[in-house]
């Protein structure tokens, strides 16, 4: 049960290369392997378990794109602004990263949306506000107020696409951001919350919890897309950005592969949809201060 809500379908992760270029089957691994930056915002998974499913599934991918083998090693987070910075800093080809985090770099770093997971049926997810039974029904009755959850940790992302500038959370709401979610709900029925903010495959969760039924919902968002791959295009070729998406598209079918798609509940992947990411982009331009 818990482990839900330790993961958000938001993952990261950074291809650190020294250098991009094509590689064939019969080159051997670089001495210094690309640093494969993982990151689970709102989490608490266990280190081991994240590290040996990463590192099943880059060897899926390695191998289902042309890559020497022993060219990917990954690296654990579940620190956001950690994931940004990496993102910033060491601009990586490729990466995986939450929603925010995208728009947030997207201009500077050329970030181009490759591919997506699906989650329970959808590449898509909303966002909803959470509340005890009885207190508050809308998002203007929580003006004021308490709210939690990992995504407020990252409040213009909230303010721009969640809200659609509604209102400014950092102003109207009193924001008690936290990794651990199931924490925050716990803390929500204790009266220590007056909200906390879920996402899709968190929500459907909700009915395994034996205090279910004391929480209803105050806001509910429009549909946003789920992040999977995103490539840095000032870093990346056109026959890279096809490798990677294409191996991708491989690593739920394959036994080993399948253990990260298992762990995140992530079905398969598929190609980007370029149409929802455009409204997304759109909707961060519009709420520009």
């Amino acid at each position: 049960m818990n482990k839900v809500f330790c993961l958000l379908p938001v993952m990261f992760f950074a291809c650190c290369l020294q250098g991009t270029g094509s590689a064939s089957a019969d080159q051997t691994a670089p001495s210094a392997p690309m640093t494969v930056l993982i990151c689970y915002p709102g989490g608490a998974v266990q280190t081991q378990d994240a590290e040996a499913a990463t590192a099943s599934m880059l060897r899926v991918v390695e191998e289902a794109g042309n890559w020497p083998a022993g060219s990917m090693h990954g690296v654990f987070t579940s620190a956001l602004k950690e994931c940004g910075t990496h993102l910033d800093e060491q601009k990586p080809p490729f990466a995986i990263t939450t929603l925010g985090t995208f728009l947030a770099y997207r201009e500077k770093l050329d970030l181009i949306p490759l591919a997506q997971p699906v989650i329970d049926g959808s590449s898509t997810e909303r966002y909803r506000i959470m509340v005890r039974k009885g207190t508050f029904t809308s998002l203007q009755a929580l003006k004021g107020k308490n709210l939690g959850g990992a995504l407020v940790e990252d409040p213009e992302f909230l303010k721009r696409v969640v809200l659609r500038g509604a209102v400014n959370p950092q102003s109207f709401f009193t924001l008690k951001g936290s990794q651990r979610v199931l924490h925050c709900l716990r803390a929500l029925t204790k009266g220590e919350l007056d909200g906390v903010i879920v996402n899709s495959q968190q929500y459907r969760a909700l009915g395994s919890l034996p205090f279910a039924g004391e929480l209803e919902m105050a806001f509910t968002s429009e549909e946003v897309p789920l992040v999977g791959v995103v490539a840095n295009g000032q870093r990346t070729t056109a026959d890279e950005r096809n490798r990677f998406a294409r191996a991708l598209s491989q690593v739920c079918k394959d036994q080993e592969g399948k253990q990260l798609c298992e762990l995140f509940g992530v079905e398969r992947f598929v190609p980007a949809d370029v149409q929802a990411f455009q409204k997304a982009i759109d909707l961060w331009q519009s709420e520009r201060e």
